[in-house]
């Protein structure tokens, strides 16, 4: 994959007709009692533990767009989470896109590289973020952490609104590689609520057998391609609905040395409906369900499903109040080592634009989990956690 997305950055950086950079930091002050986080080796399902009270990094991004000539864009996006990262620094997308200006109501366009697949209808801002709650749903953490389209994608579009209709529609293919590891947190520490990406060159801290490893998430273990497919409509009320289909075809029998791991078949589906109203009215619902396999063992077999509700809206014309339900769980083999894990959470979010390029962000988030595995770290299976944050989030 380095070499693939080496030779697509050289396209990326080379002149363009027209570019652009953006930069944004996102300093955080936080106060939590969660659990000890995956990301340390535990099983707790938040990103900042109760050893993370204080100022922390959320997020420090440095992106550039341009168009190299023609119908051609491209898009670079650089971020920095944690000095504790395996690389301090990394890229989290990074693709060429083909857009030719339509010339009736049916429009095409193809990206290449590595994207995120089009599931998510919470993160709506720049550099795949979520503009209603600092915490993500459960359902696009996890899309976000293990899920990178990093192939071809081909999207055809019908804009029937803009021709004087009611409905627009469309349609979009891709075939990727290099997504081979993904489930493998689903299954070792089930879903979390937190606001990272994992980068492609970057690992992930998660619990395993009673300890910390750092998994490799984007590496193509069998040669064999993967796919997902998916549509959706939205009519001139404001309504969205999004369906899609996802299958890595990898073959769970096949072990690569060099990152100590099977391909996980990973196939699932996802259904999504968004309604913006007046006065920034934003509701949303998703839900998505599937199964991860590794190993030639049949019984390392889990199944995955969560959903979550969100109700959003503007006051004042500066701020937004968020309210987000969600609710998950994964189910293993009967007869496997690991055992279920089932949990809802409960998330207020506000926002306020101070300025052009300034804003403050606040959540309070709860979250109760009950998961077997914790008995071998000799914590009760349930737990409450909570967290407060403040965001200082600078744009240029």
């Amino acid at each position: 994959m380095k070499s693939l997305v080496a030779v697509l950055l050289a396209v990326l950086l080379a002149p363009c007709a027209r570019a652009e950079v953006e930069a944004s930091l996102d300093l955080r002050l936080v106060d939590s009692n969660g659990r000890n986080s995956f990301l340390d080796g535990g099983l707790g399902k938040l990103r900042f533990d109760t050893d993370d009270d204080g100022v922390q990094l959320g997020r420090a991004r440095l992106a550039w767009r341009g168009s190299p000539g023609g119908n051609w864009h491209a898009n670079v996006d650089v971020s920095a989470w944690s000095l504790d990262d395996h690389n301090a620094i990394d890229v989290t997308e990074a693709w060429l896109e083909w857009r030719p200006v339509p010339t009736s109501p049916w429009r095409s366009n193809l990206k290449i590289g590595a994207f995120y697949p089009p599931i998510s209808l919470e993160h709506r801002a720049s550099g795949w973020t979520n503009p209603y709650t600092i915490s993500s749903s459960a359902l696009n953490t996890w899309v976000g952490e293990e899920l990178r389209t990093i192939g071809v994608a081909y999207e055809l579009e019908h804009r029937g609104i803009a021709d004087g209709g009611q409905w627009d529609f469309g349609a979009q293919a891709a075939v990727f590689g290099w997504n081979d590891p993904a489930g493998v947190i689903l299954a070792f520490r089930g879903f979390s609520l937190n606001d990272r990406q994992t980068p492609l060159f970057g690992r992930i801290g998660t619990y395993a057998y009673g300890y910390r490893e750092q998994r490799v998430l984007f590496s193509e273990i069998d040669n064999r391609p993967g796919y997902h497919v998916g549509a959706y409509a939205k009519h001139d009320s404001g309504l969205e609905l999004r369906a899609l289909h996802y299958d890595n075809r990898a073959d769970p029998t096949v072990f690569k040395p060099g990152i100590s791991d099977y391909a996980w078949r990973t196939r699932f589906n996802s259904l999504g409906a968004r309604y913006d109203g007046p006065a920034g009215l934003a509701i949303i619902a998703q839900w998505l369900k599937g199964t991860t396999d590794a190993t030639p063992d049949p019984t390392n077999h889990w199944g995955f499903e969560t959903a979550f509700v969100l109700v959003a809206r503007e006051f004042f014309g500066k701020h937004r109040l968020a309210l987000r339900y969600d609710d998950f769980k994964v189910n293993p083999d009967p007869v496997s080592y690991w055992k279920s894990e089932k949990g809802h959470a409960l998330t207020l979010g506000w926002t306020w634009k101070l300025r052009e390029h300034v804003e403050l962000a606040g959540e309070w988030l709860q979250l109760n989990s009950d998961v077997g595995n914790r008995e071998e770290l000799d914590e009760p299976e349930k737990a409450r956690e909570r967290s407060l944050q403040l965001a200082l989030r600078l744009t240029l």
